[in-house]
């Protein structure tokens, strides 16, 4: 395996930074709505709304949303002050294991798919210094959400601003979305087994930690 991989792309909230369960997410979702005068749609819709890809704003319009725009910029405020709030109550913090990209960024081009805005991935990799580590970094919220995964997007373009192809790459995530938008680019996945991990599609690879990353590169 070790001679195929030339790029590990990672997915960022889960994966390399523990943050809250989707509950977390959910209640974001629910106070921008009702900041914005929605009707609360179910949580099953609620949801269905992460995964939905291209969908998005089919799913938005069909909750009554009309200014799409004006929802992301509630939705994304209320994100950034939320979360600047528990990286401070060190209730958002770097999985104990991320050391493992010092070694990592030795052999391998490393990069960041992330379906949250800029500000907010920087946000993250900033404030626990693991920005260094990255030779591309694409954040697929708000401005091209209709790229976020799982649609393939993303993958292809951290894969081409690291140089590498699909075919020598590794896609690490906790998600379905991002084990979905891996094989869609053609891409080797592994799903990463955190606390709050669960998935359905298989990925070629399953690790329990980032470091087990190293025995799947040999």
């Amino acid at each position: 395996m070790r001679s195929k991989i030339k790029v590990i792309v990672l997915d960022l909230d889960g994966t390399l930074v523990d943050v809250p369960d989707g509950d977390f997410f959910d209640q974001l979702l629910v106070e921008s709505l009702e900041e914005i005068g929605c009707h609360l749609p179910s949580r099953e819709q609620r949801d269905r709304f992460w995964d939905s890809g291209k969908d998005y704003q089919k799913i938005l319009r069909s909750w009554g949303i009309k200014d799409i725009d004006n929802f992301w910029r509630v939705f994304d405020r209320r994100d950034y002050e939320a979360r600047l709030r528990l990286i401070k109550s060190n209730k958002i913090r770097p999985y104990d294991d991320v050391t493992v990209l010092e070694d990592l960024c030795k052999d391998y081009a490393l990069g960041v798919v992330t379906n949250t805005p800029l500000n907010l991935a920087l946000l993250e990799l900033d404030t626990f210094d693991l920005t260094h580590y990255f030779g591309s970094i694409v954040a697929l919220g708000t401005v091209e959400q209709e790229n976020a995964k799982p649609e393939p997007y993303g993958i292809l373009k951290c894969i081409r601003e690291l140089s590498g192809s699909p075919k020598e790459s590794l896609v690490v995530g906790d998600k379905d979305s991002d084990i979905i938008a891996g094989i869609r680019a053609g891409a080797f996945t592994a799903v990463i087994v955190r606390s709050k991990t669960k998935t359905k599609v298989k990925a070629d690879f399953v690790i329990n930690n980032l470091y087990e990353l190293k025995n799947i590169l040999i």
